[in-house]
């Protein structure tokens, strides 16, 4: 398809002029000055509109309901409940113009399965980068997800079992959490011991995976970062010598900021963890300032599914990161050409570019003036097809 007369943000900035896009099957094909010329039938006339990548939420649990306490929810569904849970939640991405998503948990490995339905064209739905289950210790963070270690070599295998079932990034649970279970973890908890988290790291590169871990308490994010750990999700406590070592050693953050404060405000969150997430949430400001200063890599994550945050989400991440000292431009990229870096996909998608997967979104208006505007989308490409026409 040609797309005609578009200004192009191109996963990092917006590009100066209205240009021409055209796409074969499922790739950009070219990017090239609009001549000037109108669209002619069977093409699509952007009318000077905005076109931009497909966004990318890296942080998601597709098996969570995102009702009142879905952990909950999960253990008391059967198996083949939960699997058409994740079905059902993952149908709804593409309507709202989220073509890629990372999911970091779901019990019996349900996203890796539903990922592999939707490449074989079972459903329509997002890109799905999917841990499947996470590693945790025995008794640590979301066990109705994890697969339980205890010393390097149980650590070893779980690595290589999560691989062997196909998931595009490793998980670990590497401090307690603000929600998943009322007692038994408290977040500056650190759940991994080094030599795990070495054997970890060490596997999944030798296996070309990145590793990814939930770790809130500063010592917990400090034994990662030790570990040489690819990226940390929520990093309330991260500390200025931190946000330095990120930045100088590719460590990339996603800082899931919109959950916590969603987490004290709704009255209907599990009173544990609303009490815990007010604890951490006045730290979560500056730890995304300092990784701002520093230069970090920053990602967007939603963590759908959560405590009454049903799919999908990243639209309100989006806005609630203007609260953090981010400026829109640099929150589009995050969503963007910064996701993409993190899951290792750069150039593939989170780019308007030749080469790149077809998975585009046009609007009428400049979102970096105004983000909301995402939520009136003209249209959604999905691997190179109209997943959603609002013309």
């Amino acid at each position: 398809m040609r797309i005609r007369k578009v200004h192009v943000f191109d996963g990092q900035k917006l590009c100066e002029g209205l240009f021409d896009v055209v796409t074969e099957q499922n790739r950009i094909a070219a990017v090239t000055p609009w001549d000037g010329t109108p669209a002619a039938q069977g093409e699509i006339d952007g009318n000077g509109g905005y076109l931009l990548p497909g966004l990318i939420d890296l942080h998601v649990h597709l098996t969570w309901d995102g009702l009142v306490d879905p952990a909950m929810d999960i253990w008391h569904r059967s198996k083949e409940e939960n699997l058409l849970e994740t079905v059902a939640n993952t149908l709804k991405y593409l309507q709202a113009g989220v073509t890629s998503v990372r999911d970091l948990g779901s019990p019996d490995d349900d996203c890796i399965h539903v990922g592999q339905a939707i490449r074989r064209g079972w459903l329509a739905g997002p890109r799905i980068f999917g841990s499947g289950q996470s590693i945790i210790m025995t008794g640590g963070h979301d066990p109705f997800h994890g697969i339980p270690v205890d010393g390097p070599w149980e650590a070893l295998k779980a690595v290589r079992t999560q691989v062997m079932k196909g998931c595009a990034v490793i998980k670990v649970s590497a401090t307690g959490g603000v929600y998943g279970r009322e007692e038994g973890e408290a977040v500056d908890d650190t759940e991994l011991r080094k030599e795990e988290l070495e054997m970890i790291m060490d596997e999944a590169h030798r296996r070309h995976v990145p590793v990814t871990a939930h770790a809130i308490g500063e010592q917990g994010i400090r034994a990662c970062l030790e570990a040489g750990i690819d990226c940390i999700e929520h990093g309330q406590y991260i500390q200025e010598d931190m946000a330095q070592f990120m930045a100088q050693h590719g460590v990339a953050f996603v800082p899931t900021f919109y959950i916590y404060k969603h987490l004290t405000e709704d009255p209907n969150t599990p009173e544990y963890a609303r009490e815990k997430a007010s604890r951490v949430l006045e730290h979560h400001k500056n730890a995304v300032r300092l990784a701002k200063q520093y230069g970090v890599t920053i990602g967007t994550g939603s963590d759908a599914g959560s405590p009454n945050t049903p799919h999908p989400a990243l639209q309100e991440e989006l806005e609630a990161l203007t609260e953090s000292g981010l400026t829109n431009s640099e929150i589009l990229a995050a969503a963007t050409g910064n996701a993409a870096k993190i899951l290792w996909q750069e150039g593939k998608v989170g780019t308007v570019a030749p080469g790149a997967f077809a998975d585009l979104l046009l609007v009428d208006a400049d979102p970096i003036a105004d983000l909301t505007v995402l939520r009136k989308l003209r249209m959604v490409i999905a691997n190179g097809e109209i997943a959603a026409d609002n013309r």
